[in-house]
């Protein structure tokens, strides 16, 4: 008998990880960048705008880590180009 398996691979991980942190955050929707921002403040506690603080800089810290390893890459592939 043949089974599929249905283990999420790292990509979808990843997919399913982001739609969470997404969901997460209070101002998801089609509004402008400035709506947003008087709407989040007007409506969520300061608590509120600490956790979604902390979602930012730690995904800020994450995108700074891949462009160190992108540029550590790039640095390495130039160098190994012009020997």
């Amino acid at each position: 008998m043949n089974h599929t398996d249905n283990t999420p691979t790292p990509e979808t991980l990843e997919i399913w990880r982001t739609l969470d942190e997404i969901d997460l955050d209070p101002c998801v929707g089609r509004l402008t960048e400035e709506q947003k921002n008087v709407l989040f403040d007007q409506f969520f506690s300061k608590e509120a705008k600490m956790a979604r603080l902390q979602r930012v800089r730690q995904r800020k810290s994450a995108l700074e880590e891949q462009l160190t390893s992108l540029l550590a890459m790039e640095k390495q592939l130039v160098e190994s180009l012009q020997e």
